[in-house]
């Protein structure tokens, strides 16, 4: 109980642009060992494994994910944002009373995972493994995994709310390298046996990793059979349920557009089409969850403010575009290079399309600052009609614009729901909420904009020589990272004291 006490201290009540830049670098670092480890981690698996091996764990983690997505009830993100409010503005006994709240809720949760795995395991292993009744003992074994992991969310939720973001960060390379030394050895010694003990292993490593950083700050205490405290977290499942079904939602819509692709065009395309989704989507949305570590409990905390809110939704887009801008205009300049690097030649196909989409990842650094604000607040019910929308809108797009035009309709898709998402979050965020864009983020923001325009351009719709390429890609890029250094020099102390160390030496 004596670091809950001293949780008010300069790192923790710090929202300078150096506090963001800093744990947006530890987070994302993070994001790259855990992407670097998984895939060590599958290249040794496949190899000692093969194919039957990768399925195996490919239909055990489907079943987990599914448990987990159908017990826990939005019960982590609730837990982060009430106990981020209870940060800022409540008592050491009333964040005590509320982690003890979320604690018997999440108690709850998992037990409800072992329930459903327990009762459906025949079932599950029927659909999951191709009409095979007997794989249930095993089946029924991943109650374990979806148990354990929902504990881990819930205690990664407290650590967040509480603003441990260097804990949650350490945690988390902890367990990158974890999950490599308890699947590798497993697989090893036990061969496909070892598969579903490894996955247990990771989820019992996962639940004590949390409890060691989570519990110094509050000790473990829940009241499973206690009237008032189930009636004190009815609010956390109201509030969660929506997020739950918007989840789902935007999950059928990945399963949809594949369905799209295959009706008129061939696994070849669908493909091509998956890498481009990769490199634009998935890649740099490892950046997004790196900043929502830290950036949704500061918003959170300050979301009964209007004027801190708006501060800090203005200042994470400035930073998210500072750092996206311009990496991912070099990307565009050296698009066919890259694709050659990360796949074969045949995926150069994939040129036109990555492009395109480019402005999708550039446009998210707007509308997700935005989108949390939602969620920050509480608003379940208005996020989920907002994302089922979204869902309806890109994939009535994709179906129109990749059935008129291809891989080149799918960038254009890309980028084209990007901008419904800004229009659509700014009006609802404006009218509700009262938020309202700076004029230096507005003109910082067009500035990156007009420099990726141009790298667009020039380096695929106008097709100039490789010469002409380079140059005004490059151009570009310089210029769109002389704006990232300006503003970082603007707003940041250290860029600041390191700017005049070097002119000093100069």
């Amino acid at each position: 109980m004596t670091e809950l006490k001293n949780l008010h201290n300069p790192e923790t009540n710090d929202t300078s642009y150096d506090h963001v830049l800093k744990y947006t670098g530890i987070f994302g670092g993070v994001q790259g060992l855990k992407m670097l480890v998984s895939v060590a981690r599958v290249k040794l698996t496949a190899k000692i494994l093969g194919g039957t091996g990768m399925g195996l764990i490919s239909a055990y983690n489907a079943v987990s994910e599914f448990l987990i997505s159908a017990s826990n009830m939005g019960i982590p993100l609730n837990a982060t944002r009430k106990t981020s409010e209870l940060f800022e503005e409540g008592t050491e006994a009333q964040i005590t009373h509320q982690v003890m709240v979320i604690r018997t809720w999440v108690l709850w949760a998992a037990l409800l995972s072992v329930f459903i795995c327990l009762f459906f395991s025949p079932v599950i292993s029927y659909y999951f493994f191709k009409h095979d009744w007997h794989r249930w003992p095993a089946v029924m074994l991943t109650s374990i995994v979806a148990a354990t992991n929902i504990i881990a969310e819930g205690e990664c939720a407290i650590l967040k709310g509480l603003r441990q973001v260097r804990k949650v960060a350490i945690l988390e390379t902890i367990l990158a390298v974890g999950t490599l030394l308890c699947t590798i050895p497993m697989y090893l010694l036990l061969g496909v046996h070892g598969v579903i003990l490894g996955l247990i292993a990771c989820g019992v490593l996962s639940a004590v990793l949390h409890f060691y950083f989570s519990l110094p700050l509050v000790s473990y205490k829940v009241r499973p059979f206690s009237q008032k405290t189930f009636c004190e977290g009815l609010p956390l499942i109201k509030v969660g349920i929506p997020y739950v079904l918007a989840g789902v939602s935007n999950s059928c819509l990945r399963m949809v557009i594949p369905a799209i692709i295959l009706a008129h065009h061939t696994m070849s395309e669908l493909g091509h089409f998956n890498a481009g989704w990769l490199l634009m989507v998935s890649y740099s949305g490892l950046l997004f969850m790196a900043l929502e570590s830290d950036y949704f409990p500061r918003l959170s905390s300050v979301n009964n403010d209007r004027v801190r809110m708006n501060h800090t939704i203005n200042q994470q887009i400035d930073i998210c575009t500072l750092i996206l801008s311009p990496f991912l205009i070099l990307l565009v300049v050296l698009m066919p290079l890259v694709l050659q690097l990360l796949y074969e030649d045949e995926f150069l196909a994939v040129t036109g399309m990555a492009t395109l989409s480019a402005f999708y990842p550039f446009l998210r650094c707007m509308s997700l600052p935005m989108a949390y604000s939602i969620l920050a607040k509480g608003h379940s019910i208005s996020f989920m009609v907002l994302e089922i929308v979204y869902d309806v809108f890109f994939g009535v797009l994709i179906w129109w614009l990749y059935n008129s035009f291809g891989l080149i309709g799918a960038g254009i898709a890309l980028s084209a729901g990007a901008i419904y998402d800004v229009v659509v979050y700014f009006i609802y965020c404006h009218v509700r909420y009262g938020f309202v864009f700076r004029r230096s983020t507005l003109l910082f923001f067009f500035g990156q904009f007009v420099c990726l325009v141009v790298a667009v351009e020039y380096c695929y719709l106008v097709s100039p020589s490789p010469e002409q390429k380079y140059i005004i890609g490059g151009l570009a890029f310089l210029v769109a990272l002389a704006l990232s250094l300006y503003q970082l020099l603007n707003h940041s102390s250290l860029a600041k004291r390191l700017a005049g160390k070097f002119r000093f030496h100069r």
